[in-house]
């Protein structure tokens, strides 16, 4: 293969290329390389064949076509709920306009819902349903997490190797699979509403450890496409959610404002006193240590801490 042969490979896939992520379609690129002159046509003659049953252009079309569904599977994978939340039309309404603001850039598909949420909150979707947003951010926290790297985590039998006279000046590192998110409206309700109606159709899901597990089976309310079944949305109110994977599986509960503060804290790299502290300016000592101590046993359960240390 000489270099004229390399150049011709590379010309083709870029014209291929261009041709079937076009936002418009195959045939609108089209119209758009006779304008650019006469070569970008006689190269797509030369580069794709067609006959007369089918066209180069049809034939092209179906690569289009197959790009466009592997990209939407790709998002329906990383937002299942945003897409049982509003059903099928609307997802790929919704779809489709944001690959078109916000087409795929890199090799991998992993970043390519990065968008979303903040794409969503601007769109006319959001007039109808104003939750979607939040719950697409709950969503990519859980893909962020999952790919977010390990790290052991911290036990009981290591916390307690602290000396006792210097525990308050210790303080904790959090494991890199953890995030907080924040939303305008219950999401985390909504979320495990959606999870229940897949486990009701015999859908396997993991259940979460820790505050997890206690976050309690009050049900959210949503829109319901299998059954056409609508009902009232999510309330309003300002909320968060502790994000966070423990081995292979991604959990999330609500979080207060205490904890919510008390994790930033130690984010931060605070010291547990700091952390006691905080909690005893709205508890007082007794009730500040014992929220403190169950707040660490929960962080111990879940497997977010992914270690101790002294200055």
């Amino acid at each position: 293969m000489n270099a004229g042969d390399f150049g011709d490979l590379r010309r083709t896939q870029q014209l291929f290329w261009a041709l079937i992520t076009a936002p418009e379609g195959v045939r609108p690129a089209l119209r758009d390389l006779g304008r650019r002159g006469a070569d970008e046509e006689r190269a797509f003659r030369d580069l794709f064949a067609g006959d007369e049953r089918l066209p180069a252009a049809e034939r092209l079309d179906i690569y289009a076509n197959m790009y466009f569904f592997r990209l939407h599977d790709c998002l329906a994978e990383d937002f299942p709920k945003l897409k049982s939340a509003i059903g099928d039309a609307h997802f790929h309404t919704l779809i489709v306009d944001y690959l078109m603001r916000h087409p795929s850039e890199q090799p991998s598909l992993r970043h390519l819902g990065r968008r979303l949420p903040e794409f969503i909150a601007a769109h006319p979707l959001s007039d109808e349903f104003p939750w979607l947003s939040d719950l697409a951010r709950l969503e990519w926290s859980r893909a962020d997490v999952f790919d977010a790297p390990d790290a052991a985590p911290l036990t009981r039998e290591a916390l307690a190797q602290l000396p006792q006279d210097r525990a308050g000046d210790a303080s904790f590192r959090l494991i890199p699979a953890l995030a907080i998110a924040r939303f305008d409206h219950d999401v985390v309700r909504l979320w495990r509403l959606l999870e229940d109606a897949q486990s009701d159709e015999n859908t396997v899901h993991a259940h979460a450890t820790g505050n997890a597990a206690r976050e309690g089976d009050d049900k959210a309310c949503a829109h319901g496409h299998d059954t056409g079944e609508r009902l009232d949305p999510p309330a309003r109110r300002k909320t968060q959610a502790r994000v966070w994977r423990k081995d292979f599986v991604v959990h999330h509960c609500s979080l207060d404002d205490e904890e919510a503060g008390c994790l930033e804290l130690v984010r931060s790299g605070e010291s547990i006193a700091r952390v006691c502290q905080r909690l005893a300016a709205g508890h007082g000592v007794a009730k500040a240590t014992e929220r403190a101590g169950r707040m660490i046993q929960s962080w111990l359960d879940d497997g977010i801490l992914a270690g101790v240390t002294l200055p």
